[in-house]
């Protein structure tokens, strides 16, 4: 545990590094172009539909919604200032005086407009859910209502209302994800069915504006002078190159590249080239149990597996990796609402295992028969347990599957699998165990957890059970609290819808005088943007 502090302090000091610097750098450093990597080609960019990584980085760039994340991912007042009511149910957004990159205001309807995008079942966005908070938007999107139901209320042209079905003191964080972005109507209408496919199909309202976008090869971004707040902008235009970067360290130190993320091979040589690092404590290796298949449907069953777990020789290999064993279901670097960090050494969680002390062989054998008669078997099927095809996780696999031989006398065989092939396969629910990495797709805890909700899209293990979303419901609406949210991971950890096994460090590296860049963990959640320039500088 004191690894893991030690761990989020220097994440922290890193973080705050890179953000003490634009309020130190001279006026000198604004005007410069900047360049990043895309892994791949934007499907389209439209924040009402767009879920792949690219489209999302470059949308959080040129579209803005009524607020926007700080450094600590809390809302801040981005197109417009809000008001909350008394009993904390209806917020009223005044908007900023702003104009689309075409030259025409940013009007209420516009916001209006986008959100009646999301939550309308024609437009099929898997986004939708995030607007539920919002009277009528839930019925609206599985066609039980009509669109004017919708609780958001336009009053005039800077003046939108939004009701909501209860108190939710996060809302104002929701609001910043793409799906809440503006569309402009008469625009939106005039493409024909091609928004945001090509740059004349592409409308923004947000700091920046799409000058050139040459499919396969890169995407240009340019300064809009029409921007509500342009002046606190400081770079001139930002270029993103499209594919895989195969020396993403000489890029930066050769000054092709501005930020990028490297693996944890390529550190030393980072630090050889003075690169400035920002370490993000955002992922976790778990083992995966996928809870559909034909014997792991019954907690009991999954329980036992982890009950299994030869611990101390797990741990002993993963620190020998340079890994830090995992105390929960949340990374080191979620937060609660506010920014505070959630995880702290008095609520990390210890499972129970053979290895660890804590349980016998004879007990996780009893709560083996347990589940396979509620599940009604007499014994286990075959299964495979899927795993990464570098050394590693081959050793880390054969360990697990010696566990459950010794301890259980279970025989399961192996896979290795290329990373990206084992990712695709677990993503879609094809594997019955599998060894692999994710990183949740928001920056708090209460979404990490809540991927494990029922209505979840991110629900890798297939999880579902009625009391569990009854406890995510709960620590959702109204303060979300950090013991709301321990009550919360403790029912995961009953139910062990997966093992958590190890936390693991990503790197992003920048060029050694570029300041004012702030990276956020998760790929910027919901919000999108991993990586903010806005304030972003570098000398002549």
């Amino acid at each position: 545990m004191q690894r893991f502090l030690r761990a989020v302090a220097v994440l922290t000091a890193a973080l705050l590094l890179v953000l003490c610097l634009p309020s130190c750098q001279d006026k000198t450093l604004a005007g410069r172009s900047f360049y990043f990597p895309l892994d791949a080609e934007p499907r389209q960019l439209d924040p009402q539909v767009s879920t792949d990584r690219s489209s999302m980085t470059v949308a959080a760039a040129l579209f803005e919604g009524l607020t926007r994340l700080d450094e600590n991912g809390k809302a801040v007042p981005a197109a417009a200032q809000w008001t909350v009511s008394e009993d904390r149910m209806t917020y009223t957004f005044t908007l900023r005086e702003s104009q689309w990159s075409n030259g025409e205001p940013v009007t209420a309807d516009d916001f209006l407009f986008g959100m009646q995008r999301a939550v309308q079942p024609s437009t099929r966005s898997s986004l939708a859910s995030q607007l539920f908070d919002i009277v009528g938007a839930e019925d609206i999107n599985e066609g039980r209502a009509e669109l004017s139901s919708l609780g958001i209320r336009v009053q005039d042209d800077r003046t939108l209302i939004i009701t909501l079905r209860e108190p939710n003191d996060a809302f104002p964080e929701r609001v910043a994800s793409t799906p809440f972005m503006p569309c402009n109507r008469a625009f939106f209408e005039s493409t024909g069915g091609k928004y945001g496919l090509e740059k004349d199909y592409v409308l923004t309202n947000g700091p920046f504006m799409l000058s050139r976008w040459s499919h396969g090869e890169y995407l240009v971004i340019k300064k809009h002078e029409g921007y509500h707040d342009h002046e606190s902008i400081l770079p001139a235009a930002v270029r993103y190159v499209i594919g895989q970067v195969e020396d993403p360290v000489t890029s930066l130190a050769e000054g092709n590249l501005d930020a990028a993320e490297i693996s944890p091979s390529q550190v030393e040589a980072a630090r050889e080239e003075n690169l400035q690092l920002v370490p993000l404590e955002d992922t976790i290796s778990y083992l995966w149990m996928n809870n559909t298949a034909k014997g792991l449907k019954k907690e009991e069953t999954r329980r036992a597996l982890r009950e299994a777990l030869q611990w101390d020789a797990l741990t002993a290999l993963i620190g020998e990796a340079g890994y830090t064993v995992a105390t929960g279901y949340t990374a080191p670097a979620a937060v609660l609402h506010g920014g505070e960090p959630y995880r702290t050494e008095a609520n990390g969680l210890v499972p129970e295992t053979v290895g660890g002390g804590t349980v016998t062989a004879a007990q996780a054998q009893q709560h083996l028969a347990e589940g396979m008669a509620a599940e009604g078997l007499t014994t286990l099927p075959k299964m495979t347990l899927l795993c990464a095809d570098d050394e590693f996780s081959q050793n880390l696999a054969r360990y697990i599957l010696q566990s459950w031989q010794k301890n259980l006398g279970l025989y399961f065989t192996m896979e290795a699998l290329p990373e990206a092939e084992l990712e695709t396969r677990v993503r879609v629910g094809n594997y019955e165990l599998a060894l692999c990495a994710s990183q949740a797709e928001g920056l708090t805890a209460l979404e990490t957890l809540g991927e494990y909700a029922s209505s979840s899209t991110h629900n890798l293990a297939r999880f579902s059970d009625a009391d569990y979303d009854v406890l995510y419901e709960s620590a959702r609406t109204g303060d979300t609290t950090r013991e709301k949210l321990e009550r919360l991971e403790a029912a995961l950890q009953e139910a062990c819808p997966c093992v958590p096994l190890f936390f693991k460090t990503r790197y992003f590296a920048l060029a050694e005088e570029v300041s004012g860049m702030v990276i956020r963990p998760f790929g910027g959640g919901a919000f999108g943007a991993e990586i903010d320039f806005r304030g972003a500088g570098k000398p002549e």
